[in-house]
C-alpha cells in the first residue's frame, strides 16, 4: 500500500504546480495592471492629460544637484507622490554631472488635478524667471 501512495504522489504534485501556474496567469490577465502607466518630461511642459483615478505616471525632469538646484515641487490634493528620487547620470565619477528626478504619482482623486516644479535653489527666493514644470491631469 505504501507503494502506491508514493508512485502517485509526483502526479498530485505535479497537478498543484499546473493549477498554481493556470490560477497566476488567469490572475494576470483579469485583473487591471497596477504597474507604471505612462512617462512624462520636459517635452510635455504645459500639456494636459487624461488618467483615470488610480493610475500611476511618471514624471522625469533634468537635474543637476551639485549646482544647488532642485526641482521644488507641488501637488494637487487628488494626487499622491509614491516616490522621489534623484537617479545619476552616466557620468558619475564627473564633478558637477547631473542627472534625473523621477517621481512616482498616483492619481488618487477625481477631478482637475496639477503637478508643478520650479528648479531652483532652496535658499534663494522665487523670481519668477526660475525654469518651471507644470502638468494639468484631468482624473476622470
Amino acid at each position: 500500500m505504501t507503494g502506491k501512495l508514493t508512485d502517485s504522489l509526483p502526479l498530485a504534485l505535479s497537478g498543484l504546480v499546473i493549477a498554481g501556474i493556470l490560477v497566476a496567469f488567469i490572475a494576470s490577465v483579469m485583473l487591471p495592471s497596477r504597474g507604471i502607466e505612462a512617462s512624462y518630461g520636459a517635452a510635455d511642459n504645459g500639456k494636459e492629460i487624461s488618467i483615470g483615478e488610480g493610475t500611476t505616471f511618471k514624471i522625469i525632469l533634468d537635474e543637476n544637484p551639485t549646482t544647488g538646484y532642485s526641482w521644488n515641487t507641488t501637488v494637487t490634493s487628488g494626487l499622491r507622490v509614491e516616490n522621489s528620487e534623484f537617479i545619476q547620470g552616466g557620468n558619475a565619477g564627473l564633478a558637477g554631472a547631473g542627472g534625473t528626478h523621477e517621481w512616482t504619482i498616483k492619481a488618487t482623486g477625481k477631478g482637475e488635478q496639477q503637478f508643478t516644479a520650479i528648479y531652483k535653489r532652496p535658499w534663494e527666493p522665487t523670481t519668477g524667471s526660475e525654469s518651471a514644470f507644470t502638468l494639468k491631469i484631468l482624473v476622470n
